[in-house]
């Protein structure tokens, strides 16, 4: 499947068990589903957690909420 590279868009999610901002990456155009930048790419974090997957995460388009839904749509799909 190819994603949608997206710049400058955050989104609510729930990660870890605690509600995170997160900057999207990319964007499935078939599935809805976005890759945010998490975990952070600190080097002190992904040491501590040991995280493979640093800037990978996928979250399915059911389980987040742009925090501007107009921006969102408008990069995602061209509408306004």
């Amino acid at each position: 499947m190819a994603w949608k590279p997206i710049t400058g868009q955050l989104v609510l999610a729930k990660l870890d068990g605690q509600v995170r901002q997160l900057l999207v990456t990319a964007w499935n155009p078939y599935t809805g589903a976005v890759r945010v930048a998490w975990p952070p790419q600190s080097p002190a974090v992904v040491s501590r957690h040991r995280f493979s997957h640093v800037g990978k995460t996928e979250i399915d388009e059911a389980r987040y909420e742009p925090l501007d839904p107009d921006a969102f749509r408008a990069d995602t799909r061209g509408q306004l």
